[in-house]
């Protein structure tokens, strides 16, 4: 293993190298330019064994990598901001045949160029895995990290992993490089399983629908082949079939829960191997005595940390969660946690406007149930790369404390 300071674009194409992406597929966008250009180097040099295909807009760019990854290759891309907006439409082809490729999104507002969660949040129901990474470091594990999740034979889902535009993008940190033989051992090539006859069409459907009716749990990894086969996943149906299309939503639904553990087993064995893990879908930083937390993703993170260590100072028991994945959404760690607590202050680098922060409604939804329900706080902060600075988290973390010993605050959510 060997380090070097590095911003976080080339840590992401440092990811890709290691997992041995075979097809890329890239086209420029601030900031994220210079992942494509990195792995372009790669490619010249000899790095990187992959077909590196320029394409003519975002649209293409998913497309080619669908076309490859049902092909058999290891598929990559990366976009911004009004880039990935263009993406959306492909984004739902992608997840809807189940192609399991890796996206780096390097988050830029979608209303200046400045970085916020707004892009990456506009897809939140396309159907992929979303993670969130704090730090350099973090971007090039979780690269790795993706590609394993999103080849799991339960998953077999696409990935996107963020990083804030700029902030981490174009800022250079110490950064450790895994050994390429030990990232071979974690991460085996990928094949693709993808049926290509229309009466497998059939029969698969016949075999979930049968599945499902017996009650299985959507725990439990289903091969509708014989043992000598592959699991497709449902991914290739036909329009038109006369097939009710609703299970094609259904077996994804049941992907992406199982998806929870997965990326729980994958950042567990990580850890072991490379001595770093991220909590799998969330980590808790001060939380074991704290009266309120805070929740916080990306590089916001790293700021509550140094903020959570100076009211700790000063005799005051709050915590922080970083939400590493926001799709699957960890419901049942927000509900673990806020049986706990008695306040809990959501901060969102985005808003949903007419209805708040998507965070804020994720962790409301998850804890409204529990008999002992902690109050719930939003704020909104960071948005169009407005900086958010120690001071700040402090005074929402003084706020959401009080609002656990009982203080009625003057409002729901406040902006910062």
């Amino acid at each position: 293993m060997k380090s070097e300071v590095m911003v976080g674009n080339k840590a992401v194409a440092q990811a890709v190298r290691l997992a041995k992406a075979n097809l890329i597929a890239a086209y420029p966008i601030t900031p994220q330019t210079t992942i494509v250009e990195y792995l372009s180097e790669y490619v010249a040099k000899g790095e990187l064994a992959a077909e590196f295909v320029n394409v003519e807009g975002e649209i293409t760019a998913q497309l080619a990598c669908l076309a490859g990854s049902i092909a058999g290759a290891r598929a990559f891309t990366a976009t911004s901001g009004e880039g990935l907006l263009y993406m959306h439409h492909a984004l739902h082809h992608t997840a809807r045949y189940w192609a399991p490729i890796v996206m780096a999104v390097v988050n830029r507002g979608v209303r200046t160029m400045q970085p916020d969660h707004t892009d990456l949040m506009a897809q939140r129901d396309t159907g992929w895995i979303h993670l969130y990474c704090e730090n350099n470091q973090e971007v090039l594990d979780t690269g790795i990290m993706a590609f394993r999740i999103a080849e799991d034979e339960r998953v077999r889902i696409p990935v996107a992993f963020s990083l804030d535009g700029y902030v981490l993008s174009f800022t250079a940190e110490p950064v450790e490089i895994p050994d390429q033989e030990k990232v071979d051992g974690f991460l085996p090539p990928y094949k693709s399983h993808y049926p290509v006859l229309p009466e497998k069409f059939d029969a698969e459907i016949e075999e979930y629908k049968r599945h499902w009716s017996e009650g299985h749990s959507i725990d439990q990894p289903f091969n509708p082949y014989p043992a000598d086969e592959n699991f497709s996943h449902l991914t290739m149906v036909s329009w038109g079939r006369g097939h009710d299309l609703q299970w094609r939503w259904r077996a994804h639904e049941e992907a992406i829960t199982r998806a929870k553990q997965v990326i729980k087993e994958v950042d567990t064995e990580y850890g072991k191997l490379f001595g770093r893990s991220y909590g799998g879908l969330l980590e808790e930083y001060r939380c074991d005595d704290a009266e309120a937390i805070i929740v916080a993703m990306g590089t916001i993170a790293s700021t509550s940390r140094v903020a959570i260590d100076k009211l700790r100072k000063d005799g005051k028991p709050v915590g922080l969660v970083k939400l590493k994945s926001f799709r699957p959404f960890p419901s049942e760690e927000f509900q673990r946690i806020g049986k706990n607590v008695g306040a809990i202050g959501v901060i969102d680098r985005n808003i949903s406007l007419g209805e708040g922060g998507i965070v804020f409604g994720s962790v409301r939804n998850a804890v409204y149930d529990l008999d002992r329900r902690p109050k719930v706080l939003g704020y909104y902060a960071g948005l169009a790369g407005k900086e958010v600075r120690v001071r700040d988290v402090e005074q929402i973390s003084d706020r959401t404390l009080r609002a656990a010993r009982g203080e009625k605050p003057d409002s729901l959510v406040k902006w910062v």
